[in-house]
C-alpha cells in the first residue's frame, strides 16, 4: 500500500513503474479501438460514396422498371437448376420506331452470367418459334395461345415474356434487359465501334438496308408530322458516310453503330438463321471491345449505355455479377432451334416447329454444364467432337 509522507502526499515510488505501464498498455488499447472504429467509417463512407456514385451518375439514367418477383407469375419451373454463381437474364431486343420500350421482341436471347465457368453464355431463340403464351396481357386480359414468341413482349410486356420462357424451356429467371434497336445504333457507338468479319455480298445488303430504312424514315416522318407525333420520335440518322465500300470478298472492318444494325438485321443471306447469327457475332464482337478495356475505363462506357436500356435488375443484382470482369472470361453462343441438333425442325406456314422439351435440355446442359441434369445426356453429341456441350459457339 501507498505511504502519506509528512506533507500528506501519496508515495507512489513503490508501485509508480507498474501504474505507467498499465495507463500506457490501456491509451494502446484505445487507440487501437479508435483507429480501427476510424477504419471502418472511412470504408463505410468510400463504400457509401461509391454507391452513391453508381447509382446517380453511372447508372442514374438507366430506365428501371418493377416487375413480379412472384415465381408462379413468372412460370419458374420447378425443376429448373439453381445455382448462385450463374445468373441468366432475359435479353429483348425490340424493333421498334419510337424511344419507347414497347412492341414485339426482335430478339429474344437469354445471357447467362457464369462466374463459376468464368463464361458469358448467349442462346439466341429464334423469334417465329411456335411456343404456347399464356399469361395476363395488356389489352386481351388472360390469353392462352400458340404462337410465335416475338409476340409475348407486345402482348405482356417483359413479364409475360419471361413468363413464356420459363415455361416453355424449363427456367427460373426473373431479370431482364431490354433495348430498342433505335438505340443499339448508339450503344456500339459507345464501344467505339466493333470489328466484324464482312463479306461483299453482306456489304452489298447492309448498304441496301440503308437504303431502304432512309426511305421508311422520310415516310414515316411525314405520317408522323402529320398526327402530331413527330417530336416523340426517336429516327435512324443515315448519313452519306455509313454506306460501305468492299475492299475484298471477305474483310474485316470497324462497323460504327449504324453499319452494325444494319448488319444485324440482314435477312437475304442465310435467311432468319443467319440473321441471328449475325446478332450474335455482333454482341460477342461488343464483349471483345471489353475485355480490351482497363478497368478504369468501365465507368465511362456505363455511363454512356445506361440511357438506352430499360432493366428490373437493381444496383446489388450489378454487383454481383461484376466478378466476371476480372476474369480471363470466354464467349459462347447457341442457337435454338438448330436445325443440327432440332432433328424435327419444321417450318409450317412460318412458324417454326420443334420439340421444345428437347431443346430446353440442350440449353440447360449449356448454360450450367456439370451441374445440369442433362449434361451427361446431352454432352458430346456434336458431329465434329470440337464442342463440350451440343451447339456451342466460342469465341
Amino acid at each position: 500500500m501507498a505511504r502519506k509522507n509528512e506533507k500528506g502526499f501519496e508515495d507512489v515510488s513503490s508501485y509508480s513503474a507498474y501504474a505507467y505501464k498499465k495507463r500506457r498498455k490501456n491509451r494502446r488499447g484505445r487507440m487501437v479501438l479508435q483507429g480501427f472504429a476510424a477504419f471502418l467509417c472511412v470504408i463505410m463512407i468510400l463504400f457509401g460514396a461509391a454507391l452513391i456514385y453508381i447509382s446517380t451518375d453511372l447508372i442514374g439514367e438507366l430506365t428501371t422498371n418493377t416487375i413480379t418477383k412472384d415465381p408462379e407469375t413468372l412460370g419458374f419451373h420447378e425443376d429448373a437448376v439453381v445455382d448462385d454463381s450463374i445468373k441468366n437474364v432475359a435479353l429483348f431486343g425490340l424493333d421498334s420506331r419510337s424511344s419507347s420500350f414497347e412492341g414485339q421482341s426482335d430478339v429474344t436471347m437469354i445471357l447467362t452470367v457464369d462466374n463459376r465457368h468464368g463464361a458469358i453464355k448467349m442462346t439466341s431463340i429464334m423469334r417465329d418459334s411456335l411456343v404456347n403464351i399464356e399469361g395476363d396481357s395488356f389489352l386481351q386480359g388472360h390469353v392462352d395461345w400458340d404462337t410465335k414468341i416475338n409476340a409475348a413482349y407486345s402482348l405482356g410486356g417483359p413479364e409475360l415474356a419471361i413468363r413464356t420462357l420459363n415455361r416453355n424451356f424449363g427456367l427460373r429467371i426473373e431479370d431482364y434487359v431490354t433495348i430498342n434497336f433505335v438505340n443499339m445504333a448508339a450503344i456500339v457507338d459507345a464501344f467505339g465501334g466493333v470489328e466484324m468479319e464482312v463479306t461483299s455480298a453482306e456489304i452489298e445488303e447492309i448498304n441496301s438496308n440503308f437504303y431502304f430504312l432512309s426511305q421508311e424514315v422520310e415516310n414515316q416522318k411525314s405520317i408522323d408530322m402529320a398526327n402530331g407525333v413527330y417530336e416523340e420520335r426517336n429516327y435512324p440518322n443515315i448519313v452519306e458516310s455509313d454506306y460501305m465500300q468492299a475492299t475484298g470478298e471477305v474483310a474485316t472492318y470497324l462497323l460504327n453503330g449504324n453499319q452494325a444494325v444494319s448488319y444485324g438485321r440482314i435477312r437475304n443471306i442465310g435467311d432468319d438463321f443467319g440473321r441471328v447469327e449475325r446478332q450474335q457475332k455482333v454482341l460477342q464482337g461488343l464483349i471483345g471491345r471489353v475485355k480490351q478495356l482497363g478497368i478504369t475505363d468501365y465507368p465511362n462506357l456505363v455511363k454512356k449505355l445506361m440511357p438506352y436500356c430499360e432493366t428490373n435488375l437493381e444496383l446489388d443484382d450489378i454487383l454481383a455479377m461484376a466478378p466476371i470482369l476480372t476474369t480471363d472470361l470466354s464467349v459462347k453462343a447457341i442457337t435454338v432451334p438448330d436445325i443440327e441438333y432440332e432433328k424435327d425442325l419444321q417450318d409450317i406456314k412460318y412458324d417454326l416447329v420443334y420439340d421444345l422439351t428437347n431443346a430446353a435440355k440442350r440449353m440447360s446442359a449449356f448454360m450450367y454444364e456439370e451441374d445440369s441434369p442433362y449434361w451427361n445426356e446431352m454432352n458430346g453429341t456434336s458431329s465434329s467432337g470440337a464442342s463440350a456441350t451440343p451447339g456451342v459457339g466460342t469465341e
